[in-house]
């Protein structure tokens, strides 16, 4: 832990940031984790801000292991290669050319690698890289195919092919990455020594997902709170592997890509020259070397990762031989039990601590940013969103949900984007205005906007009127009367004429004591409506 002179008069210091490996961790990955480490930092949300860093390794189940974190004032060169050094030292590294570290180019962090670890491999995540590269301008799914195929591609002849098809789309694009070596993004360019063809920096953005909940807390709880739950971590993961693994000879993630591998092996033919080597003809008019002596394959997957590949699977089966035992050793289920076997031990709570008489060091003063802060990562436009629940075995795939991309505002007079006509710098130089065109036009507006008011207000008076005046015609509504030969008789004593062109209608708000009502006669030509003398009395 490192602490800076105190700014209220007293000698009280102030702490500054604070470095975290446990001795389990360091072991464990010593003793069976590949040269693979991941390093990311995540904001702070408590009440004193500041930068968690952190170092992530992998596990031979392909499962994060954490391995160090630190609490600093932000990204910075100085603090990266503070935190570095103290890794270097824990994991006394001798040859740092045996290591590989994977990050998103944080700032500072490529300076300090070339200080702390001149030798080490440098990966970038090809996900920070392709959003790099949608900032330059180079948008849409077929940049992002042909990059991504450019990233998978195993061997040079296949990258060049990728490249061509960058290239057909927009030559710029080729000449933006040609500045960013493929050794760091392409696994056409990876070394073999790591066992690992990761492109993404996933593990260390999951372990800041997973102790998500403690950065929201002060430094002394957070730091409380990861330490528990790595040591839970170790204890799930030993006993997982010691009751159920056992029988086995690699882990169950390792299995899943061989049992993949083997049913991929379908398509293709093996043609056998000795005990050892083949050569495989896929489906798709390629040819590959399959050398199981060395447990290689011209298609550099199997050296790459130490799993056999389709190819390596169809020689492997047309020998009838176990496949596990041509898997690397650093997948199998002793190795995982020796990077697990090392335990954080438990503490005493404060009250049995020993009294040291030293002061306590003052909070930080990181500084926090304004406005509640947020759990959830920024999602790109262009990356699937999941709302809805996570799918439990044998439920149905729910399709993919993208983020919705906002509406970009385009000026009708220049043609340009982010600003429109009111706004456009160039309609205003081609059509200058006065101070008073400008406060008539001001003026103009807002007559305008004060006679619509007007109309809206006189239509909905109108819609009132008409709706009150349809209420009131409906409780004085006639009722059709159907013509009988009673009708017809009273229609003759009346004196009218051509009783087949008037309707009897009954008028229900005049009626009668003892059913007797007002009976008017309606002329169906001239829409006349006449009183009739007499009254007839319906019995009910």
């Amino acid at each position: 832990m490192a602490m800076t002179e105190g700014d209220d008069g007293t000698d009280r210091r102030k702490f500054e940031k604070l470095y975290v490996c446990f001795d389990a961790l360091r072991q464990g990955f010593l003793h069976g984790c590949r040269p693979v480490i991941g390093v990311d930092g995540c904001h702070l949300k408590g009440p004193h801000g500041g930068i968690l860093l952190t170092a992530v390794s992998i596990d031979p189940n392909n499962n994060l292991y954490p391995l160090a974190y630190a609490v600093v004032s932000g990204e910075t060169r100085e603090s990266w290669e503070w935190f570095l050094e103290f890794l270097k030292g824990d994991l006394n590294v001798v040859r740092d050319d045996t290591y590989t570290f994977i990050s998103d180019k944080q700032k500072g962090l490529i300076p300090a690698f070339e200080s702390v670890f001149p030798g080490a491999t440098n990966r970038f995540c090809v996900r920070h890289l392709h959003n790099n590269m949608k900032t330059a301008g180079f948008r849409g799914l077929a940049f992002k195919k042909t990059l991504w195929n450019a990233a998978r591609a195993t061997t040079l002849h296949e990258f060049n092919l990728r490249m061509e098809e960058m290239g057909h789309l927009d030559p710029k694009d080729v000449d933006w990455l040609s500045d960013k070596p493929p050794e760091h993004w392409s696994r056409s360019h990876f070394n073999c020594f790591p066992k690992c063809d990761m492109l993404l920096n996933n593990i260390c953005e999951t372990f800041n997902s997973c102790i998500l909940e403690a950065r929201e807390k002060p430094i002394l709880t957070m730091l409380e709170w990861i330490r528990e739950f790595i040591m839970t971590r170790l204890s799930d993961n030993r006993d997982r592997a010691r009751k159920k693994w056992s029988g086995k000879k690699i882990c169950p993630r390792i299995q899943k890509n061989v049992e993949k591998n083997i049913d991929k092996a379908a398509d293709c033919i093996p043609i056998k020259s000795d005990d050892w080597n083949y050569e495989i003809s896929s489906y798709d008019g390629s040819r590959y070397i399959v050398n199981l002596q060395q447990h290689t394959c011209t298609c550099r997957k199997w050296d790459l990762t130490g799993i056999p590949c389709n190819h390596g699977m169809s020689a492997i089966c047309s020998q009838s031989l176990e496949p596990q035992d041509f898997v690397n050793p650093c997948y199998s289920v002793e190795t995982f039990l020796e990077v697990y076997k090392h335990a954080i031990l438990p503490v005493n709570g404060p009250q049995l601590w020993t009294k040291t008489g030293l002061i306590p060091p003052l909070p930080p003063n990181f500084g926090r940013r304004s406005g509640r802060p947020s759990r959830a990562r920024r999602v790109e436009h262009d990356e699937p969103v999941n709302k809805g629940k996570k799918r439990q075995r044998g439920q149905k795939k729910q399709p993919i949900r993208l983020k919705r991309q906002p509406y970009q505002v385009m000026c009708h007079y220049c043609g340009g984007t982010g600003h429109n006509q009111k706004g456009c710098e160039r309609k205003k130089i081609d059509h200058p205005t006065t101070s008073q065109d400008a406060n008539s036009n001001d003026q103009t507006t807002a007559t305008k906007l004060t006679a619509r008011k007007r109309q809206h207000h006189l239509k909905t008076n109108r819609k009132r009127q008409h709706i009150h005046s349809l209420n009131q015609r409906k409780e004085k509504e006639w009722r059709y009367m159907p013509h009988t030969q009673p009708h017809l008789q009273m229609f003759h004593q009346e004196g009218l004429q051509g009783a087949h062109h008037f309707q009897l209608l009954q008028n229900p708000t005049k009626q009668q004591q003892q059913g007797e009502h007002n009976l008017y006669c309606i002329d169906l030509h001239n829409a006349q409506l006449y009183k009739m003398r007499h009254q007839v009395v319906f019995h009910t």
